[in-house]
């Protein structure tokens, strides 16, 4: 298979041959070089762009007024996302209920800077929230990301970790973020998956092992992943969370077994480090980098974390009891297929056997490895935030 066009970013540069022969005719030979690899670099240099832009959008509007800031934000959008490549997953971390997921750059805008009646925007660029007394907001003076993992797969990369904001106040807080990337035509790496989420439970001062890399093969068109791959593997870990949960009632042994094999099959531990953020994980363990940290959320039982079990089942009532998992599915706003790896965001739903039904944001992304198995190598899932 040919990769496609929009893979492959072309650089034209016209050399003399040296190997031309006095008294033949010559050409300028034309050499095309391939740049569709995302790079370390790269990635950082993303990052800090986002941090930056971001205390940009609010300086202009305390500066300026919003009409500059809508501006500004509306140039940021176009510079650093990819709504040119279609529909982009991002959830941000304002965000609920019908816009909870803003899947055009009109929303995108509005999620920066409100002023748009189809949304109810706060305007996160801004700044912080509003006093609750004067309704004053304090504008973003700092941001900073500390990152917990990167992961570089070919023309595609994700980064998962805290990003931090200080307001003009001097307060400081942080949310649970993930950024995918691809590289477009032009060479550009543009945002194409953005999930911020409010922690589970604030900590001060949280701290997070940022060394962690793994770099894959350069993308491989023939093992691309195909949208029946990834409805497939929706369908088997909403399956494998129920069936984690159904054991547990009977055997908690046995379903610590199987929640092993299931993580063992489904994610991507034994290429390297995932880009794991838990729904209820907080704090110090916020990130689930290695397998022992995967199980542990899942079925708990391990005193390095402060895990209730998540497959187990529902949130322990008043009386500290928890009803079991019977049913589990998905429902996406966004699903982006790139070569060898997908993305997807979206709900959870989950149905405990006392039927009342919840759900969580979730976002993850696979890659098809060598051996054509499609396995998750990044999963950020974050309580809906009203």
């Amino acid at each position: 298979m040919f990769p496609s066009e929009a893979s492959i970013t072309f650089d034209c540069v016209n050399l003399s041959n040296p190997y031309m022969r006095e008294g033949f005719p010559t050409l300028e030979t034309e050499v095309v070089y391939s740049d569709s690899i995302i790079t370390k670099k790269e990635v950082n240099q993303a990052v800090k762009a986002w941090t930056r832009a971001l205390v940009a959008i609010s300086q202009e509007n305390q500066n300026n007024g919003i009409e500059a800031a809508e501006d500004l934000a509306a140039d940021v959008i176009d510079a650093a996302y990819g709504y040119q490549l279609g529909a982009v997953a991002f959830k941000p971390t304002w965000a609920s209920g019908d816009t909870t997921f803003r899947t055009t750059r009109e929303g995108a805008i509005s999620y920066f800077v409100g002023e748009n009646d189809a949304f109810d925007d706060l305007g996160f660029g801004l700044g912080n929230k509003p006093d609750p007394i004067t309704g004053e907001r304090s504008p973003w003076v700092s941001s900073s990301f500390d990152r917990s993992v990167m992961r570089l797969d070919g023309d595609t990369a994700t980064v998962q970790g805290l990003l931090y904001t200080t307001d003009a106040d001097g307060n400081t807080s942080y949310v649970d973020k993930t950024w995918g990337y691809q590289k477009d035509d032009a060479g550009v790496v543009r945002i194409i998956l953005h999930h911020s989420s409010v922690p589970y439970e604030s900590v001060d001062d949280p701290s997070i092992d940022k060394i962690k890399r793994v770099k894959s093969k350069t993308v491989d068109l023939s093992k691309n992943i195909t949208l029946d791959e990834v409805y497939a593997a929706q369908e088997a870990w909403a399956d494998a969370l129920v069936g984690i949960s159904q054991r547990y009632k009977d055997d908690p042994e046995d379903a610590v077994a199987f929640a092993e094999a299931v993580i063992d099959g489904a994610y991507a531990y034994d290429y390297g480090p995932v880009a794991f953020k838990p729904t209820w994980a907080f704090g110090d363990t916020t990130f689930r980098t290695d397998k022992e940290g995967a199980l542990s959320y899942f079925v708990g039982g391990n005193d390095a974390y402060r895990d209730l079990g998540f497959a187990i089942g529902s949130s322990p009532d008043s009386n500290g009891d928890r009803s079991p998992w019977e049913d589990a599915w998905t429902e996406n706003a966004v699903i982006r297929l790139d070569g060898d790896t997908a993305y997807s965001m979206g709900w959870l739903y989950t149905q405990p056997e006392n039927g009342d039904t919840g759900f969580v944001d979730k976002s993850w992304s696979y890659k098809k490895h060598d051996d054509g198995v499609v396995r998750i190598v990044m999963h950020h899932s974050s309580t809906p935030y009203s």
